[in-house]
């Protein structure tokens, strides 16, 4: 049932009632930029996973809205109560709708095709290991001729030892894609450390950049069955990492997914395995908090991390940084690989970078000086520091 009554502006463009010439259009610039109705946006929000009802479709729309995210990736099926679609679109939050596996849920695509916070549509999740790229490539196809004014969006991963990177084909299947990025306390994942967002993205970054393809990170947000969640500083290590990276978008997985039915919960619990357990990012109230803070810095550095021009500084080493250069200022961003220890800074900077280092957030890690060209001295374990150059 369509719910008019919690969004009617948003209702109305939906049902073509206000005039408007066209629909909006969602595209992105040719460095990756996602622009709605030509105005750039950098997208931080979350999924919301299985198993969700309307009400929780709506709440978490809410609260991704209070804390100050832009976009949410929402999973089927969700048409059968879609107030969430009218709430996103009255409080501008852009919807990532999922998922267009078969030719059967075209119908879906058809009957939303204009709803004005509808940006993209997800071909198929986890689409490295549940299918393949002629068949992505074909749903693309089907899909882009039903909404050629939204994008369409693959998410790919290697979460686990048993999963292979993609090959590059699976970089052309779609306008974008996301990485998956979750080794925190997973007893599956190829590296369990944060290196491993540096490693895998940096790998993303080359395959992506072939295709000529944007590529967003989709961090850890969640729990494990049988181990723990990230915290507050992991969780914001693997989404700057996904920046320096090149990533023009964080999508972390996830802020709400449900529980293992009953009869799942008890084969495994014979098989000595733990199941999922139901999953709600705003009851963990210090990452709820990190998610919010993340949020509100990254509205700060949008028009750098958007417009500049970015240069990665570092190839190898426990710390990775990038560079963006705009006209006025700087934006320098770099974190720590190792959980374990702090590690020695010695960086030079792109030659003609002039004017005043400060730290862009005055209540976070600072304490390295620039001098000669260099920034120079420690990051303490796992941390992020952030750095403005400012023109004098």
């Amino acid at each position: 049932m369509f719910h008019h009554s919690l969004a009617i502006s948003a209702a109305l463009l939906f049902a073509g009632l206000t005039g408007a010439a066209e629909p909006m259009k969602a595209t992105l610039r040719d460095n990756g930029t996602l622009l709605v109705d030509g105005k750039p946006v950098l997208p931080y929000g979350f999924y919301i996973s299985t198993g969700h009802t309307g009400d929780k479709r709506l709440k978490c729309v809410e609260q991704i809205h209070e804390i100050g995210g832009t976009v949410v990736h929402i999973e089927g099926p969700w048409d059968d109560d879609t107030r969430f679609l009218d709430k996103a679109a009255e409080v501008g939050l852009w919807v990532v709708a999922g998922h267009t596996e078969s030719a059967a849920k075209l119908e879906r695509v058809k009957k939303f095709k204009d709803h004005p916070a509808i940006i993209a549509w997800t071909l198929y999740d986890d689409a490295n290991t549940l299918s393949d790229a002629a068949h992505l490539s074909k749903m693309n196809k089907l899909v882009k001729e039903i909404v050629p004014h939204r994008l369409t969006f693959i998410p790919l991963g290697t979460q686990s030892r048993d999963v292979l990177m993609p090959t590059a084909d699976f970089f052309n299947c779609s306008d974008f894609v996301g990485w998956e990025i979750y080794p925190v306390a997973s007893p599956k994942a190829a590296d369990p450390t944060l290196r491993a967002t540096e490693t895998q993205m940096a790998l993303v970054q080359a395959l992506a950049t072939r295709a000529k393809r944007p590529y967003w990170v989709l961090p850890q947000s969640f729990i494990w069955p049988g181990g723990r969640a990230p915290t507050p500083l992991e969780y914001r290590n693997q989404c700057y990492v996904g920046l320096v990276n090149g990533a023009k978008g964080v999508m972390p997985w996830s802020i709400y997914h449900r529980v293992d039915s009953a009869a799942v919960q008890a084969k495994k619990k014979a098989e000595g395995k733990p199941a999922w357990e139901e999953w709600y990012l705003p009851d963990s109230k210090a990452l709820w908090a990190e998610c919010g803070a993340l949020a509100s810095e990254l509205n700060t550095l949008a028009p750098l991390l958007l417009d500049g021009k970015r240069t990665k500084l570092t190839d190898s080493g426990d710390i990775t940084a990038a560079i963006w250069q705009g006209k006025t200022e700087s934006l320098v961003i770099l974190v720590n690989l190792s959980e374990k220890e702090a590690k020695p800074v010695s960086l030079t900077l792109p030659k003609g970078i002039t004017g005043e280092l400060t730290s862009a957030f005055p209540d976070r890690p600072a304490g390295l000086k620039w001098a000669e060209g260099k920034l120079t001295g420690k990051i303490g374990k796992a941390e992020v520091c952030v750095y403005r150059i400012t023109d004098k």
